[in-house]
């Protein structure tokens, strides 16, 4: 049995790199039409062999604001769960994107003229209280492959002893950072007790797969989306017919 998770950052976010809300919105039409359900990651991996056919999980990093604004809303218009991966260390933080680049700085700084906000302990309570998954993201979101034995297990570590007192649940799965992982980072997560992690590399979940390098999907186009759903991503004739779609578009 495969299923694909997916992931996100921001959704309808100040950036121009946001997903919009309105192609959030067709994703979560796909799972309705094609009869998906959506289960946490930590529900993924705690069902083993007997994860039900037609399953999805979505998943959200960073701990951004509109998460909680606007992803959030929708989740429950549609009723669906998801599990959001977030950053105890970003509270006050506001971060800065580049426009032109897409990447992030934790300051101002020239080109970095978009800011966003992250969530606190309401959001993440009021999130887990209605059913949602919040997993750790890492302490600050640091490059857990550039940082000493003692740093990594800080940032594996009190991220998740922070989101458990915040919310008053275990906290079961991991996420790395900029999906950027060694064999000693893996093993620091694997150590902590987290049931599994995700990686950003592409691909389905299946059971066979080593849990704590969990493969996901990025995807924005919606028809694209419904391909990856349905288990026809990787198949010849279905990117020639999208391919042929976005030609027709042009």
């Amino acid at each position: 049995m495969k299923a694909p998770i997916f992931y996100y950052h921001s959704v309808g976010g100040p950036s121009p790199r946001a997903l919009a809300r309105t192609r959030f919105r067709e994703h979560l039409e796909w799972i309705r039409r094609a009869g998906y359900r959506a289960v946490t990651v930590s529900e993924l991996l705690e069902a083993g062999r007997d994860l039900p056919p037609r399953s999805v999980a979505l998943t959200f990093d960073d701990g951004l604001l509109d998460n909680y604004t606007v992803v959030f809303p929708l989740l429950q218009e549609y009723g669906v769960r998801a599990t959001f991966y977030v950053v105890p260390g970003y509270d006050q933080v506001t971060r800065w994107g580049s426009p032109s680049t897409g990447r992030w700085r934790d300051a101002p700084a020239a080109g970095f003229t978009v800011a966003s906000r992250s969530m606190g302990p309401d959001q993440r309570r009021e999130l887990a209280r209605h059913g949602m998954e919040i997993g750790s993201h890492s302490l600050t979101h640091r490059m857990l492959t550039q940082v000493s034995a003692d740093d990594l297990m800080r940032e594996v570590r009190e991220s998740r002893d922070a989101i458990e007192q915040e919310i008053g649940a275990r906290v079961k799965t991991f996420c790395y950072p900029r999906g950027r992982f060694t064999p000693a980072v893996v093993r620091a997560v694997r150590s902590a007790g987290y049931l599994g992690a995700c990686s950003t590399l592409p691909g389905y979940y299946r059971f066979a797969l080593p849990r704590h390098v969990l493969p996901r999907f990025l995807v924005e186009d919606p028809d694209y989306f419904g391909a990856v759903l349905t288990g026809g991503a990787f198949q010849p004739r279905t990117l020639l017919r999208l391919a042929r779609r976005q030609l027709a578009r042009a």
